[in-house]
């Protein structure tokens, strides 16, 4: 009877627990005995009633216990890598180890002979993962999406963690807990996807917001900069200094701009590197001098570079400034033209005190027709001709009583209106390298100057035709025929003493006519420089005579020393104080034998007239070279060490 049931022997032991024998039915026992199973029952009973580790499960290690079912290492059993919490350790899985339904006797049987072929080591772990009876098809799960069965794996499916009480466990028991930890991996990958949906999404908002707040900037920061160009453009500001302006505030508000400069007119293009697109604005202003605004717009400039003061703000301020009234009214600009030309008519033309007397309303006619004109743009085309013609006659009219003087009274009435700060801007151009707008300036001041002294022949030419006489010292350019030395002090040639009033005095009204305002700080630097710039010029044509060019040079070099150094250590605007003192070295240069001299030609009909005029041009372009080479040993010497301030467009000649 034992040799019938020997072959199943392993089969009826793992059928002991489940199955209920028919009466009479032999029970086989299986090799450890009854205690044995007693035993293990015990340990079940224990894992799965008992949340710890509980004291009544017997010890498997000891010696004499030989269940190889239940022979498992605490060492090979692998634990999750993260631990879950707390109260979810609480909840453990029943350790009792879960069959198929299906399963038959052959099975047992089956499982031993594979075993016995592989060298099984009592241990469960190396047995297949299907004789337990897991729903996945593929044994232990990757990486993939787990499926689980009906038993663990539902309750693996919420979300609950292995159990982690050490009680005698299976194989089966060991892959729901490798399964229910991928689970939770998924699980956590899953929710990790979705926040970083949610942030991508949070971040798109932002980066649209950012993105249109951003193009606002860009467009207020262009808008900025052609403000910047035209508030320039319209104060006179230097011409050479203009692009590198624009190319500094660009840098400095981090737009990619580019600039192109013409007399008059500018082209700026902004590049966006983003979409490698351009967009071309051009700006037409012409230009007046006014040392005033182009000051506050220097410190507009210096405030947004600085980051003192926001773009917007700054626009506002120079859409004000460009909308600002004048700083005198027009009668008061007719009175400072009248004392602009009664006080440089002694010391450049060597006028006597009656000839600056009677000169005052012909500086002042000027100045009217000037603000009258511009209403009228047919009639400024000829102004300059016009007012140069009627000057001319009216000084051959008083020149006729031999109590004037011809050439003072002429050349001192037009002084407004010669085109020094042409010329000035034309060679600084030429000397930066702007080739282009340089040449035009240059060929435009020589044309304009010629336009003067046609203006001055046609007058006295009008004069003679009408009276039938000639004009009294026409050619007396010192004035020493008219002057009457015995006579009384009005009519005399004024002594060089008088150039401690007329100096200061031609200095304060020309500044006042170029609209600084006269309360302002800078008023009295510029009548300083201007003073320092006459007297070195003076003194250097005594030394130099009839080259113009190198006493211009001198005095401008002076001019500009003294200027740059106010500026580097009292952080000042060098252009702003320095202008005056360089408009001074212009009319010496132009009143003696300069346009007049082609103006007499003229009007005698000598065939050499054309000659006297290019002469005119050349004198006044040499008085150009002069005042720029100047200038420009100035600059050097003041600041030998090129550096970021002088690169960036700071205000200076």
């Amino acid at each position: 009877h034992n040799a019938r049931h020997a072959g199943s022997h392993s089969s009826l032991a793992a059928k002991a627990k489940f199955a209920i024998l028919p009466a009479g039915a032999h029970n086989p026992r299986n090799g450890a005995g009854v205690l044995g199973a007693l035993i293990a029952s015990t340990g079940n009973i224990a894992g799965a009633a008992a949340p710890v580790p509980s004291s009544l499960a017997p010890n498997i290690k000891r010696p004499g216990y030989h269940l190889s079912r239940y022979s498992i290492d605490v060492k090979d059993v692998v634990l999750p890598p993260t631990a879950p919490s707390t109260k979810e350790r609480h909840k453990s899985l029943p350790s009792t180890p879960r069959f198929r339904s299906s399963s038959t006797t052959s099975s047992i049987t089956d499982r031993d002979t594979l075993a016995s072929k592989r060298g099984w080591t009592e241990k469960l772990r190396d047995l297949e993962a299907t004789t337990f009876g897991f729903a996945n098809g593929n044994g232990r799960s990757g990486r993939s999406t787990p499926t689980f069965g009906a038993g663990a794996g539902g309750f693996l499916r919420s979300g609950r963690s292995t159990p982690t009480v050490r009680t005698p466990s299976t194989e089966g028991d060991h892959d729901d807990e490798k399964e229910g930890e991928e689970r939770w991996r998924w699980e956590r990958e899953r929710e990790r996807e979705q926040e970083g949906r949610r942030e991508k999404r949070k971040k798109r908002k932002k980066a649209e917001v950012y993105i249109t707040r951003h193009v606002a900037q860009i467009i207020q920061r262009q808008e900025f900069i052609l403000k910047l160009t035209r508030a320039l453009m319209m104060f006179g500001a230097p011409a050479h200094r203009l692009p590198t302006q624009i190319h500094a505030t660009g840098r400095v508000l981090d737009i990619q701009v580019n600039c192109m400069y013409l007399p008059d007119v500018v082209l700026i293009s902004f590049d966006d590197g983003a979409t490698g697109t351009s967009s071309l604005k051009f700006i037409r202003q012409g230009s007046s001098l006014s040392l005033g605004k182009l000051g506050e717009v220097y410190e507009v400039y210096w405030s947004v570079i600085h980051d003192e003061e926001s773009v917007s703000e700054a626009s506002r301020t120079l859409d004000a400034l460009m909308r600002k009234e004048e700083v005198y009214p027009g009668w008061q600009q007719i009175i400072i033209g009248g004392m602009c030309s009664a006080s440089i008519c002694s010391i450049s033309f060597n006028g006597s005190f009656l000839d600056s007397v009677i000169v005052f309303p012909l500086g002042a006619l000027l100045v009217a027709i000037q603000l009258l004109s511009v209403r009228n743009e047919l009639y400024s085309n000829v102004f300059e001709i016009t007012v140069a013609t009627l000057f001319s006659f009216v000084s051959a009219t008083l020149a006729a009583t031999k109590r004037f003087c011809y050439s003072a009274i002429a050349s001192s009435s037009v002084v407004l209106i010669l085109p020094g700060f042409i010329v000035l801007c034309g060679a600084l151009e030429i000397m930066s390298r702007n080739i282009v707008s340089g040449s035009v300036r240059m060929c435009y001041a020589v044309v304009y100057s010629l336009f003067l002294g046609f203006g001055l022949a046609i007058g006295a030419e009008a004069y003679e035709r009408t009276t039938g006489h000639t004009i009294e010292g026409s050619t007396d350019y010192t004035c020493s025929g008219s002057h009457d030395k015995e006579g009384p002090w009005y009519q005399r040639t004024p002594k060089l003493y008088w150039a401690f009033l007329t100096v200061p005095l031609f200095s304060l009204f020309l500044s006042m006519r170029n609209q600084a305002p006269w309360r302002s700080r800078e008023m009295i630097l510029l009548i300083v420089i201007a003073c320092i710039g006459w007297v070195t010029n003076h003194f250097a044509g005594i030394k130099f005579p009839s080259q113009s060019d190198i006493s211009a040079a001198v005095g401008a070099f002076a001019v500009g020393v003294v200027a740059n150094v106010y500026a580097r250590f009292f952080s000042g605007n060098a252009f702003v104080i320095m202008i005056t003192g360089i408009l001074f070295q212009v009319p010496s240069g132009l009143g003696n034998g300069g346009l007049l001299t082609y103006a007499s030609k003229q009007a005698a009909g000598a065939s050499t007239a054309y000659l006297s005029g290019f002469q005119t041009a050349l004198q006044l372009i040499s008085v150009a070279i002069g005042l720029t080479v100047g200038l420009g040993l100035s600059l050097v010497l003041v600041h030998p060490i090129q550096s970021r301030r002088r690169a960036g467009g700071v205000f200076s000649l």
